[in-house]
């Protein structure tokens, strides 16, 4: 299913929204696009982006006009994308942002358009420069932010853009899609944990970051199998060596939260999100209590991630944290 069907029959007051404020000229300048944990955010704010620009004009992105495919490439020189999904957005991205906006246009639609993804991923300063690029917006200047996490925004920022909220998906559905797509069910079910539409998981299927998680999350479901001791020495021998940086801390914590919730789901007997590794979770249970207890905390360390504790520290701090809460 190609993006454009996908808002049109999935996300139907994303798309007739956006297309009656294009084809009446009636566009907000600033439009905040949320979802939960693997919402296609980023997708829906580029397909509406690339709507702004295609040559086509009835309807939203065609994705077939010369604009469409330059955008689709990156080579449309008067959009910008700042992405908080890799890394933390400081001030630095925000004036560099603004030095974009001050700039001549290159295009002939004349319009400049940015994206900023995951938002909630940004320090105070970054905050306070947008707020004041938001307050002062330029003529013919369209902005796309992105959140996975609306609590961490401010108020601020939410009031001075235009809500589009993205409906939670049915993952039954979209595994089965991909499935039939040639995806293997093990790939399928970890993919729909992090994202919530059919091309998102084929666009990521290939992707090192998550191929590098999927590798760690395996091993540690194989060392939980033995004892939570055995997963923490894993962790200090081989998992600290890939999972390094921001990015894969992310999404690594992110698979591990949702092993524990499955073990959470186990105990009250509820549908899993891994299901083909239900006899390997029925073995860790026999190892692991306070599941629950477990997952709300891997939750809440996984935000501080952006107070510059170093990576390891944080798995260190997670593995213990089992090794204390959950040993039987």
């Amino acid at each position: 299913m190609e993006f454009k069907e996908y808002l049109k029959t999935k996300q139907k007051f994303v798309y007739n929204t956006f297309k009656n404020a294009l084809s009446l000229n009636r566009l907000s300048q600033a439009y905040l696009i949320k979802g939960g944990d693997g919402a296609p955010v980023l997708e829906t704010a580029l397909f509406l982006a690339k709507s702004l620009v295609c040559e086509e004009g009835s309807d939203l992105a065609d994705n077939t006009c010369l604009n469409c495919i330059r955008f689709d490439e990156g080579n449309y020189s008067d959009f910008m994308l700042i992405d908080g999904k890799k890394q933390t957005i400081k001030v630095g991205d925000i004036e560099a942002l603004e030095e974009f906006l001050s700039s001549s246009s290159m295009e002939k639609a004349g319009k400049k358009i940015y994206i900023i993804n995951c938002f909630e991923n940004s320090n105070k300063e970054a905050v306070n420069a947008l707020l004041k690029t938001l307050e002062e917006p330029a003529p013919n200047v369209h902005a796309f932010i992105t959140t996975e996490n609306e609590a961490k925004l401010l108020p601020t920022i939410i009031s001075r853009c235009q809500v589009l909220n993205l409906l939670p998906g049915s993952k039954d559905l979209v595994v089965e899609d991909v499935i039939n797509k040639g995806v293997e069910k093990e790939d399928a079910e970890i993919l729909s944990s992090l994202y919530s539409n059919e091309e998102a998981i084929l666009n990521n299927i290939n992707d090192d970051t998550y191929k590098t998680c999927k590798k760690c999350l395996l091993k540690t479901i194989d060392e939980l199998q033995v004892s939570s001791s055995r997963a923490l020495y894993s962790l200090q021998a081989e998992i600290e060596k890939d999972i390094n940086t921001k990015e894969t801390l992310r999404m690594y914590l992110d698979l591990l939260s949702v092993l524990f919730k499955d073990l959470v789901s186990l105990e009250a007997s509820s549908s899993l999100l891994l299901e083909s590794k239900k006899e390997e979770l029925k073995l860790i249970s026999k190892n692991i209590k306070n599941s629950e207890k477990i997952y709300l905390e891997i939750v809440l360390t996984r935000g501080k991630i952006e107070e510059n504790i170093s990576t390891a520290l944080i798995l260190e701090h997670i593995f213990i944290y089992i090794i204390k809460e959950g040993g039987k």
